[in-house]
């Protein structure tokens, strides 16, 4: 039995993707496999009722919008929860504040540590870091915290060539997400489908647009607004809906007034109940996401397990695998091209529904079946950890 610890700088109710993969690792490592501990900050007033999650405190981080800067160190109930709990393997999920505490407690125990590579941590710290001398100091500490990892992995196989562009060296394992939102057994599309336009006030008979993610100009969010103000000066019917949060939310919104979109465009906040989540998903005709800034976006994979085809921009690592017009769409990443990509689709609606098919098939992978494969690694990370240790003793 592997008793594992998953540490990341975001857990519920903050829905990154990040976040949403820590907690089916630690739901589906329970639930299937051996005891796992999501670790990460407190969120102020919100209470868990699972007993596998385990925060530390937290001070305001005003920059960058819902998150905190977490201080385990200085929390004592928090270590001492930490060190009641034996465990065989921790996983960082991020090379920060948590990833960090993870690579401590690996050097004190002797155990091994596991380091994803999520996202571009170059772009996020670029937006801010004015020097370049700064940032490349920066992105030589993120290097440094990979090499000091047991086993680097990613979920996607073209981040590779990313993290070796960042100075990477190492060996790199690709381990790849899954999702959890998927249509039961029992359940009929239409009716889905039918309960997901009521909660996104949508018109049946007008197709609908969804974007679900984070609210932020670095998702090239910026294109979608553009392009479909083209569309409607173009008198082309749509109704796109915007799911999430973030900390350009107001200025995308601004903007929407600025184009006189508001009877088109709609912003519905975050949801984070996966059951309503579904049945927007369902709601969608197509599922738009030009960002060339995420590397596995879970979202892409949730609108596949509802069959909604995605759009995506050329260059997007995140579209790795995807075969235009087949299992999805990929568009140049220019105004006029997206907004003609998303009206030729439009015109042609009776192919979106193959596409999502065909998405679901190869772009859909339950996190139950994902979780069964990470197990599996831990348990010779562990062994081969074990074995490299007593040699060194004798």
């Amino acid at each position: 039995m592997i008793i594992s610890g998953q540490f990341n700088d975001s857990l519920a109710p903050i829905m990154d993707g990040v976040a949403i993969t820590v907690q089916n690792y630690v739901q589906w490592l329970n639930k299937s496999h051996a005891p796992s501990f999501a670790i990460g900050p407190k969120v102020h007033n919100f209470k868990d009722t699972d007993y596998h999650i385990l925060r530390y405190k937290t001070l305001p981080l005003h920059i960058s919008g819902p998150y905190r800067l977490g201080v385990p160190r200085i929390d004592r109930s928090f270590n001492n929860r930490i060190g009641l709990i034996p465990f065989d393997i921790v996983h960082a999920h991020c090379p920060f504040v948590s990833g960090n505490y993870a690579l401590s407690l690996s050097r004190k125990r002797k155990i091994p540590l596991v380091a994803t590579f999520h996202s571009k941590y170059r772009e996020d710290f670029a937006s801010w870091l004015r020097l370049d001398a700064t940032l490349d100091q920066v992105v030589s500490m993120i290097i440094r915290f990979y090499e000091l990892a047991d086993s680097v992995w990613v979920p996607n196989e073209d981040i590779i060539e990313t993290l070796r562009e960042y100075g990477y060296r190492g060996p790199i394992e690709y381990v790849p997400n899954g999702s959890d939102i998927a249509l039961d057994e029992n359940e009929n599309i239409q009716v889905v489908k039918d309960e997901g336009l009521k909660i996104l006030k949508c018109d049946p008979l007008i197709p609908v647009l969804l974007y679900v993610g984070q609210l932020r100009w670095v998702k090239n969010i910026r294109l979608i607004l553009d392009s479909l103000k083209l569309l409607s000066e173009r008198n082309i019917q749509f109704q796109m809906r915007f799911v999430g949060t973030g900390a350009d939310k107001e200025k995308m919104e601004e903007l929407v007034s600025q184009y006189k979109l508001n009877n088109q465009i709609s912003f519905s906040g975050p949801i984070y109940d996966r059951h309503q989540l579904k049945k927007i998903y369902a709601a969608a005709d197509i599922f738009i996401f030009p960002s060339l800034y995420d590397n596995a976006s879970l979202a892409t994979r949730e609108a596949a397990g509802l069959t909604v085809p995605t759009i995506f921009v050329e260059g997007a690592t995140t579209a790795n695998g995807i075969r235009d017009g087949i299992n999805g769409y990929i568009s140049r990443g220019d105004t006029l091209s997206f907004s003609e990509k998303i009206e030729t689709l439009l015109s042609k609606t009776d192919s979106l529904r193959s596409v999502g098919l065909e998405a679901k098939n190869s772009h859909y992978m339950p996190w139950e079946k994902i979780v069964s494969t990470v197990y599996e690694k831990y348990n010779v990370i562990v062994d081969k950890f074990k074995y490299e240790h007593l040699k060194r003793i004798f």
